[in-house]
């Protein structure tokens, strides 16, 4: 018996030495997140649960509450943080703050390169040499607008011509520009394009009321300071006069605001009543709004797609078009009836990253796992779901294939045009950009909502001295006190 015994001992040392190898070889580690709760039970029950590796990882995800918080969950979870989903104004911050591996410490150059080909605009999440992140999606914005309305605005617009330069003459001194045409094709559009169309439909009545039909959010939130600061982007800025808020095209921006506002272009319902993105869905239900400057994924809440409690806002969701977003121009006119200043349809890129934390329990089960999350197929399903720009460059190669060539597919052909016209423009990576970003949003609320766009009492014509009087006197003095 004593040999049976001892080969007894032995197998079960070996069994326990098995399942401690086990034991070691699995991996647990969380995945931080932020996202709509279809957006999460669609992450959680088709993404996370479909990561199959060895050794076994055991994954977790977590819902943090605000995107300013990430780096206390970080740090609650030091131990155990795997995976991170970081937008683009913070990415940095995080870097800084030492929290963020970069992937070229523990990829290979092979990996590196392959890694390359397979993502878009990877140089985004890139500093100083090293690659930070794992693109998870990329946003901008685009115009959307129904098509029924800009055709109908594109065949009466001559009637208006002399009325809508009357306007303009009186904040410029000389009206539309001299050779003005309307183009059919709003992809050709410019601010000016914008004022007009804007202007005949404030100028005709849709169901028994007549205001303004353009409108973008209004709520004193972030979302309404990027709408400024892309304007400002758009009339030529760059990141230093977005930090400093100085020079012509910031000023030319809150002009234009001014003016739409002044000319009862815009709907005074987006500040009234405090429109955030679903504002603006409700506007374009209600007939109030008949154009705007939306994310992808508002395009998605704004047509519908039938699942996932994207039922739509439109009575005919094929009315919706999109477009890049109209160039940016001075409203100044020079001695010769051309725009003084030019600018370009840029605006600004963001978006999310996967961010693998600096103290992951294995960082490359972590990469493996934003590859997973990245795979064509879940990208797939993500874009088409929830309007996500895609980040992969074979779906880019064949989205009529993948998307079936309808609605979807032209938010993606006209989103990617966009983020190719924003070339490098993002926010700029300023520690304290979240408060120079406030002092816009309270510059817009006192020149644009509070009229304060001209001297004397509250109203009267726009007036661009004026205006940059403002932004000298009060705001620029708030900003410079941050940098």
């Amino acid at each position: 018996m004593k040999p049976a015994s001892a080969c007894i001992r032995i197998a079960l040392l070996m069994l326990s030495s098995c399942v401690l190898i086990q034991a070691r070889s699995k991996v647990e580690m969380k995945v931080l997140i932020r996202m709509l709760d279809a957006q999460e039970a669609f992450f959680k029950a088709e993404v996370i649960e479909g990561f199959e590796s060895k050794p076994r990882s055991e994954i977790e995800v977590v819902h943090y509450a605000s995107v300013d918080s990430i780096p206390l969950e970080l740090e609650k979870h030091t131990s155990d943080a795997g995976l991170v989903k970081v937008p683009f104004d913070k990415a940095w911050s995080l870097v800084d703050q030492g929290h963020i591996k970069p992937l070229n410490d523990f990829l290979t150059e092979e990996q590196m390169k392959e890694f390359g080909s397979t993502y878009l605009l990877t140089s985004l999440g890139m500093r100083g040499g090293k690659q930070y992140y794992v693109p998870r999606k990329f946003e901008t914005r685009v115009m959307v607008y129904l098509k029924s309305r800009v055709k109908e605005a594109c065949a009466v617009w001559r009637m208006h011509h002399d009325a809508v330069s009357a306007e303009l003459k009186k904040y410029n001194g000389y009206g539309l520009p001299a050779t003005y045409m309307l183009e059919d094709d709003p992809n050709a559009w410019d601010f000016f394009d914008v004022f007009v169309a804007g202007w005949v439909w404030a100028h005709t009545q849709y169901g028994g009321t007549q205001n303004g039909r353009v409108a973008h959010r209004g709520k004193r939130y972030s979302g309404t300071a990027l709408r400024v600061i892309d304007r400002a982007f758009s009339c030529g800025a760059d990141s230093a006069a977005i930090i400093d808020m100085h020079g012509d095209a910031v000023r030319d921006a809150f002009l234009w605001e001014a003016a739409y506002a002044a000319s009862g272009i815009y709907n005074p319902r987006m500040w009234k009543q405090e429109w955030s993105g679903s504002g603006v869905w409700e506007g374009f239900k209600d007939g109030d709004v008949f154009l705007s400057f939306m994310t992808q994924l508002d395009c998605f809440f704004i047509h519908g797609t039938g699942r996932d409690g994207l039922e739509g806002f439109l009575k005919d969701p094929d009315d919706m078009g999109v477009a890049v977003m109209p160039a940016g121009c001075s409203l100044d006119i020079d001695k010769t009836g051309k725009v003084a200043r030019e600018g370009s349809h840029a605006i600004t890129t963001g978006g999310w990253w996967w961010g693998i934390p600096v103290h992951t329990p294995d960082a490359l089960v972590s990469y493996k796992v934003a590859r997973h999350i990245t795979s064509t197929e879940n990208q797939v399903q993500g874009c088409s779901r929830f309007g996500m720009i895609p980040v992969r460059k074979d779906i880019l190669s064949d989205m009529s294939m993948l998307f079936g060539g309808g609605w979807i597919t032209e938010v993606y052909d006209v989103s990617f045009k966009q983020l190719m016209a924003n070339k490098k423009t993002v926010l700029p990576s300023h520690p304290k950009f979240d408060k120079i970003r406030d002092v816009y949003l309270d510059a817009w609320f006192d020149i644009v909502v509070n009229r304060n766009w001209a001297a004397g009492k509250s109203g009267g014509t726009p007036d661009a001295g004026h205006i940059e009087s403002v932004l000298s006197g009060t705001y620029r003095s708030q900003v410079d006190k941050l940098k």
